[in-house]
């Protein structure tokens, strides 16, 4: 996590505040946390392409999980789906990128059986502020729709998080995660899930990969 906090304050300066879980040990920011308010005014803005490498790669993972690489989209189609998600005007988006992760075993294929599905996009902003205003309307957009469901535990390097969990029938589970770095918003989407353990090592390891990217790095040297 300390590789994490030190591209986090390259991408967005934002001044070493602390988190307010200072017991923490993996330096990570929890479920509620949030750093607004102490944002640099020009923060980097990734593009297309940027976008797709950040949600591309299997590494953090599980191995049960795969999936095809991202799909980028611009303009009109990327306003769409932003506007679907957050229920409201996507002021200042510039690109966005999806990825569809599958979880399914040889048995639920052979009966045509649904597996464990879970939709992972990235969106980019022209500005913190852009992207702080679209990432609460998408949470406040999900809790209305789903009242019941209770907060879920996500930590990672973020600057705001919000996620939540419900069982929506006997042993299975839907999972949203609702992240902002910067100009970026990251979400999870997940449905059908016997689990929702696997939420917190793919939440991390895709918004760690658009906190490198931002810094100039390449995610998987």
């Amino acid at each position: 996590m300390a590789l994490s906090a030190v591209l986090v304050a390259a991408l967005t300066a934002c001044g070493g505040e602390s988190s307010s879980d200072a017991g923490n040990a993996g330096g990570g920011r929890q479920n509620g946390d949030s750093l607004e308010g102490h944002e640099e005014e020009a923060p980097v803005v990734l593009t297309a392409a940027q976008l797709q490498t950040a949600l591309s790669g299997h590494e953090g993972i599980p191995e049960d999980w795969g999936g095809p690489s991202s799909n980028i989209y611009e303009g009109e189609k990327a306003a769409t789906f932003c506007e679907l998600d957050a229920r409201t005007g996507c002021a200042g988006l510039t690109a966005m990128a999806m990825r569809t992760l599958e979880n399914q075993t040889l048995e639920e294929l052979k009966a045509s059986v649904d597996g464990q599905t879970l939709f992972v996009k990235a969106y980019s902003f022209d500005s913190e502020a852009n992207a702080a205003v679209t990432v609460k309307a998408m949470a406040a957009a999900e809790h209305k729709e789903y009242p019941k469901a209770k907060p879920l535990k996500i930590t990672t390097a973020a600057q705001y998080t919000e996620a939540t969990s419900e069982e929506i029938s006997e042993g299975d589970y839907s999972a949203t995660v609702f992240m902002r770095t910067g100009s970026v918003v990251v979400t999870l989407w997940g449905t059908d899930l016997k689990s929702t353990a696997d939420m917190q090592p793919i939440a991390k390891s895709r918004l760690d990969r658009v906190v490198e990217v931002a810094a100039g790095k390449n995610p998987d040297a």
